[in-house]
Parts: C-alpha cells; structure tokens; sequence
C-alpha cells in the first residue's frame, strides 16, 4: 500500500516539532510528511527532519520539505511541486499562525485568517482527502468569562489583542467548511514546557515574566498584578501533542471541538508565588490593581525596561 501524504505548517516549531515525535510514536500505517516552510526556515526544517530520522528510522525518506506560504494562494507552492503533490495528500495539520500578542492586526490577519483561508481552499482541490487538523486556541473566548464549552464560539464576546480576534475568525471560518471539509479543531490553552523535564524552546505566555524577574536583584520584593481571584490555564506540551495525536486517529470526531485545558486552573496569583519560591526570591508583598498596571506598562520606556508586553499582563 503507497504511503498516505501528510503535509503539517508551522513546523519546525516547538508544537509541530513535538508533534512530530508524538505521531510517529503511535503511527501505524505508511506516511510521508509534506512540510510546508517558508524558504528562509527550509535549512533549519531539513536539519529537524534528518534528527528526527535519526529517532525513528519508519521516517527515514519519508519526508519533504515543501517551500511556501500560506499567505499566497495554493499555498505558495511551485506548480511543478503542487502537481506532484496534490493527489498525495490525505491529511493535513495546520499549525501555522501568529501567537505574537502585540503583533499588528495587519500582519495577525494576514498569517491567522488569511492564511487559514488559503488552507481550506487549498483542502478543497486535494482528491483524496480525509482529515484536516486544525488548532486554534482557548482565547477564541476572548473576554468572556464562566465556563465555556467547545460547543461556544461567537458569542458577541470582545478581545485582548489581535491574536485572540483572528484566531476567533479563523476558526469561524474553519466551522463555516464543516460541510464540505471533514475537520476535527483542538483549542489548547496557554502552552508550556514538558511536564517532566521543563523542556522549551518558547518565551512567550508566562515566560515573560522571567525577562522582568531577571532584571531585577533577588532581594526586591514582587507584586501581584490585577484580580487575586484570576486564574492561568497552562497545559503542557507533551499533554498536548499527546491529546491531539491520540484524537486525531479516532473515528466520528470530525465537526468536533476539543479544548485541551486544565479542568481546574490555578490561581495566577499561586501560579507567580510557586515561581517566586523556586527562584529564592523575596516573597510577594501585595497586590497592585490592573489599572495600575496599565497605566505604567503603557509608558514605553518602562514596557522595555520591564522586558514584557503590556498584553502579557492580560493573562497574569
């Protein structure tokens, strides 16, 4: 039987790269993997795929780098390797997007909506397609509050940044092809390092808040910042990859959300004070109001001295 084609974006990032590992773990039948990079990434993709070979020989040349971008239609791709590719492909993970939370709505839409939309008409040329794969984020929520169920999207609801506002349009979008595109979406929360070695590659989410502990002397005391009732919802990368692999192979989850979060997230506030504690520093000393906080972090030459967005305080 010829090996079914899988082409995945966002790859060699922390997630995809995860993912990768996780995929080939549990594959049971014959794949090869189209990963679609911009050119300028490409060295760096074949350089993760020939480690990942040596893991996993059952991925020995079974893999392609595919140079493109999906903010160009079809993807990007050359014609000559669209032709070679197209009727290959049965499968497609689309991690691709901007996670950046004070980019420009600019750029946001075009990477997560635009991009997005590139995908699914992309889906709908492939002639032997099964599954598209898509991860949006909890934070299509926006600013809502109380339990949200997967079943929720547009609910009228605001957003904190345009990251959160284009991934909610894109997975409208994504819903809007449930007809036409058998797709199973996954909504992680905030991503984090591996739950057993603390393994990451990332410096978004609550890392940035080490820039800001690591500018200041050990002996100056932290704050908290905004409502001491807030929570963070953290999962981490080797759940997540885990979930989203497992899910993907079974059967009747098409049309189907899946939010990979903690059912019980913690109190930001216990969150900052366990990392505190680890770090031997002096402990926390109060609570300082999110306007407060605002108000300094919108003054720019304290945002760059404090080393994180003022967005980030968003989810502290």
């Amino acid at each position: 039987m010829p090996a079914k084609g899988v082409m995945i974006t966002g790859f060699p990032g922390f997630i995809a790269g995860r993912l990768m590992d996780d995929l080939l773990e549990r594959q049971t039948t014959k794949n090869h993997y189209y990963f679609l990079v911009q050119p300028r990434f490409a060295t760096v993709a074949r350089e993760r795929c020939e480690s990942i070979e040596a893991r996993y020989p059952q991925f020995q040349k079974k893999w392609t780098i595919v140079e493109g971008d999906i903010r160009e239609k079809e993807l990007g791709i050359a014609p000559d390797v669209l032709k070679k590719i197209r009727p290959k492909i049965h499968r497609l993970w689309h991690l691709a997007a901007i996670y950046d939370l004070s980019v420009p709505v600019s750029l946001a839409y075009g990477v997560n909506v635009e991009g997005t939309l590139h995908v699914l008409d992309f889906i709908e040329t492939l002639p032997k397609f099964e599954r598209f794969l898509y991860i949006s984020t909890c934070y299509v929520a926006g600013d809502r509050r109380g339990m949200i169920y997967e079943n929720d999207l547009d609910k009228g609801q605001d957003f904190k940044n345009h990251y959160e506002s284009t991934k909610f349009w894109a997975e409208k979008m994504v819903q809007h092809r449930w007809d036409k595109i058998p797709t199973v979406i996954f909504r992680p929360a905030i991503v984090v390092g591996d739950s057993k070695t603390g393994e990451t590659i990332k410096g978004d989410g609550p890392y940035v808040f080490f820039n800001l502990l690591g500018r200041l002397p050990k002996w100056i005391p932290m704050v908290n910042f905004g409502d001491p009732t807030a929570t963070i919802n953290v999962v981490p990368v080797d759940f997540l990859v885990e979930a989203m692999s497992v899910i993907s192979e079974q059967e009747e989850v098409e049309g189907k959300v899946f939010a990979l979060a903690d059912p019980r997230p913690s109190l930001a506030s216990d969150l900052m004070g366990d990392l505190i504690r680890e770090l031997g520093r002096a402990p926390i000393i109060g609570q300082v109001p999110m306007k407060v906080v605002n108000a300094l972090m919108s003054v720019k030459p304290i945002e760059r001295l404090a080393g994180v967005q003022k967005q980030a305080f968003a989810y502290a």
